[in-house]
């Protein structure tokens, strides 16, 4: 693998990580405070970011299996963090 290709996995998975981090204090809001309106809005935020994401990544021509693999990875560490820290 080339340097170049192996600089844009690293960034998917750092992009991911930081979904997961957007989603867990998404989470911590919705723990804290408990507003309707407020974890409502930040979850849609969420969805958009995470389908845009998803987006970029089909456009820069990354294949079908990788993104269903890191879209399951990111959903299990949500889980996982969210489960440790807020329950």
């Amino acid at each position: 693998m080339d340097k170049e290709k192996i600089l844009f996995y690293l960034n998917m998975f750092f992009g991911t990580i930081g979904i997961v981090l957007v989603g867990s204090g998404a989470l911590k809001y919705q723990v804290v405070m408990n507003d309707i309106e407020g974890y409502i809005i930040s979850y849609a935020g969420f969805i958009l970011t995470a389908g845009y994401i998803n987006y970029l990544e089909k456009k820069a021509g990354i294949s079908n299996k990788i993104i269903w693999i890191k879209a399951g990875i990111s959903i299990a560490h949500f889980f996982i963090i969210s489960s440790i820290l807020y329950i």
